[in-house]
C-alpha cells in the first residue's frame, strides 16, 4: 500500500514585516504556511520610520494592496544636507521627481506601526489563523522528509522547510549552523557570536511636526562620528541621531535610560534642521524613544537543507538608505517563485531538490549583495563621517557635482530596475518609466520575463548609459577632490 504523501507546509519563523508580506504572497498561492511569533502581539514597542522603494509597490500592485496602503504613506518631497555643528547647508535635492519619472513610483516613508496594522488587517481571515504569537522557538529538526520547529512553551510545529525571518539574532539561523556542523544548538541563555559588526548606534523617536518647518522634507545634519536626522511626514515627524561607537563590536548591547541620557547631553547642541537643535526636537517627543545598535554586515550560506533564510537573517543594512525591508520582501518573492515553480512539476520534492531551489535563491539574490551593501554603508559614513575622506565627500565633493543627482541615475537607478517581481500575478499600476524594468510576471503565458535571459534590447541601451555615466559620476568626484584642495 503506497503512503500518503504529506502536504507541502511551511513554517515561518518570525512574525515581522517581511513575514506578514509573505503571508500575503503564500496566501496568492496554493502553498500551506504558518507563522511563528515570539512576542505577545505585532506592533513593535515604539514607532519607528520605514522607507519603501519603488519596486516594493509593484509587488504590492500584484497583492492588491495599492490602495489599502495609502493612507498611511508619506512623501519625500526635499532632502536637505546640512552641518549638525552650525546649520550651514550642504546641499539639496527634490529625490521624488527623479525616482518617479524613472521608475514609476516614488519613495515614500511609514510609521512603522501603522504600516504593520494594514498588512495584518488585509490578510484573508485564513492567513491571519496560520499567525502563532508567543511561540518562541528553541531549535529546529531536518529529517530526510521534513522539519519539525521547537517552542519554549513545549510545543512542536512540523512541515516541509522552514524559512528564517526571525531578524537580527535569527535562532534558525543558530539552529541551521549548528546543525550544518554536528553540533548541538546554542542554549537559549548563550549569546552566540553575531555574524554582524555594529559600528554606529541609533537614538530615535517620534515628534509633532515643529513649527515652522515644512512638511514632507528630510534633513540631514552631517558631522564627525555622528549625525542626526529630522523626516517631517504629512502630520508627523521622526528623529534620530546615529553615534559612532569608540569601537566596533559584535557584542549585543541593550541600552538604558541612562544611557539615552549621556547621549542627550553630550549632543543635545547638534543641530536637527535650521533653528532646530537635538535638545529641542527632543523636548516635543511623543511617547517612548529608543536606543539601538545598527549592525552591519552579512552571512556567508544561506541555506543547508530544508532550512533557508531571508532578510535580516542573512544580510543586516544600516537604515540611512532604507534599504532593510525592500531587499527582505525581495528575497521573499525570489524564493517563492522558485518554490512555485518546484512544487508546480513535483508537489512532495526531496532535499536535494528544494537545497537547488535554495542555492538559486542565494545566487540570485547574491548578483546585487555587493552594490546593496556598499550603498548602506557609504550612506552611513557621509553623514556620520569616520574618515577626513567622509567629510571632504558630504561638504566638497558631493555638493560640488551634485553627487546624489548623479547617484540617483547610475547607482540607485540601476540596482531598483533589477528587483524581481511575483511571477504569477497580474502588475495592474505600472506606469512608463524612463529606466526599464528587467523582470514582469508571467500571466497565461503572454508575458516574457528577462530573468533567465538577461538584459532586453532597451535595458542593454540603458546599461551602456549607466557605464557612460558612472565614469562621467568618477570624473566629476575627481574634479571636485581636485577643487577641494585648491580652495582647502
Amino acid at each position: 500500500m503506497a503512503v500518503a504523501q504529506k502536504p507541502f507546509r511551511v513554517i515561518i519563523v518570525g512574525g515581522g514585516l517581511v513575514s506578514l508580506t509573505a503571508a500575503h504572497i503564500f496566501s496568492k498561492t496554493d502553498i500551506d504556511f504558518v507563522i511563528l511569533e515570539q512576542h505577545e502581539n505585532l506592533l513593535p514597542e515604539i514607532g519607528s520610520l520605514l522607507n519603501l522603494w519603488p519596486p516594493t509597490f509593484r509587488i504590492f500592485d500584484q497583492l492588491g494592496l495599492l490602495d489599502a496602503v495609502q493612507p498611511v504613506l508619506n512623501d519625500i518631497n526635499h532632502g536637505v544636507t546640512l552641518s549638525a555643528d552650525d546649520g550651514t547647508i550642504f546641499s539639496e535635492i527634490d529625490p521624488n521627481d527623479i525616482i518617479e519619472k524613472n521608475h514609476g513610483y516614488g519613495v515614500r516613508v511609514t510609521h512603522r506601526p501603522h504600516f504593520i496594522e494594514v498588512l495584518y488587517q488585509k490578510l484573508p481571515d485564513s492567513a491571519k489563523e496560520r499567525i502563532k504569537l508567543r511561540k518562541r522557538v528553541v531549535n529546529v529538526n531536518v529529517s530526510d522528509d521534513g522539519v519539525s520547529v521547537e517552542c519554549e512553551d513545549g510545543t512542536v510545529e512540523e512541515g516541509s522547510i522552514v524559512i528564517g525571518a526571525d531578524g537580527v539574532h535569527s535562532r534558525v539561523r543558530q539552529c541551521m549552523q549548528a546543525l550544518a556542523e554536528g553540533k548541538q544548538p546554542p542554549d537559549k541563555s548563550q549569546k552566540p557570536k553575531s555574524p554582524y559588526v555594529t559600528t554606529y548606534r541609533m537614538f530615535f523617536g517620534n515628534i509633532p511636526i515643529p513649527p515652522g518647518l515644512d512638511k514632507n522634507v528630510n534633513r540631514e545634519c552631517a558631522s564627525e562620528r555622528v549625525s542626526t536626522q529630522l523626516l517631517t511626514g504629512n502630520s508627523q515627524a521622526w528623529f534620530g541621531v546615529y553615534e559612532a561607537l569608540d569601537k566596533p563590536t559584535s557584542e549585543r548591547i541593550r541600552y538604558t535610560e541612562q544611557d539615552k541620557q549621556k547621549l542627550l547631553e553630550k549632543w543635545g547642541h547638534l543641530y536637527m534642521a535650521p533653528g532646530w537643535k537635538l535638545r529641542d526636537v527632543y523636548a516635543l517627543h511623543v511617547g517612548d524613544t529608543g536606543m539601538i545598535n545598527l549592525e552591519e554586515g552579512k552571512v556567508d550560506k544561506w541555506f543547508w537543507k530544508r532550512i533557508v533564510l531571508v532578510s535580516d537573517a542573512v544580510r543586516k543594512l544600516e537604515p540611512h538608505a532604507g534599504l532593510g525591508y525592500n531587499s527582505g520582501l525581495a528575497d521573499v518573492v525570489v524564493l517563492v517563485n522558485n518554490l512555485r515553480r518546484l512544487l508546480q512539476a513535483d508537489p512532495s520534492p526531496n532535499t536535494e531538490a528544494l537545497e537547488r531551489v535554495f542555492a538559486d535563491y542565494q545566487k540570485e539574490r547574491m548578483k546585487d549583495e555587493p552594490v546593496i551593501q556598499s550603498m548602506s554603508i557609504r550612506r552611513a559614513r557621509i553623514t556620520g563621517w569616520l574618515s577626513p575622506m567622509n567629510k571632504i565627500m558630504a561638504k566638497y565633493i558631493a555638493p560640488w557635482t551634485n553627487m546624489a543627482y548623479w547617484s540617483l541615475l547610475y547607482i540607485f537607478a540601476p540596482v531598483v530596475s533589477r528587483v524581481p517581481v511575483l511571477e504569477w500575478l497580474e502588475e495592474k499600476s505600472l506606469r512608463e518609466t524612463m529606466v526599464p524594468y528587467v523582470h514582469h510576471p508571467i500571466i497565461k503565458g503572454t508575458e516574457t520575463t528577462t530573468s533567465k535571459q538577461g538584459l532586453s534590447r532597451d535595458h542593454r541601451s540603458y546599461g551602456f548609459s549607466i557605464y557612460t555615466g558612472a565614469i562621467a559620476l568618477a570624473a566629476l568626484a575627481a574634479a571636485g577632490f581636485q577643487y577641494y584642495r585648491r580652495i582647502y
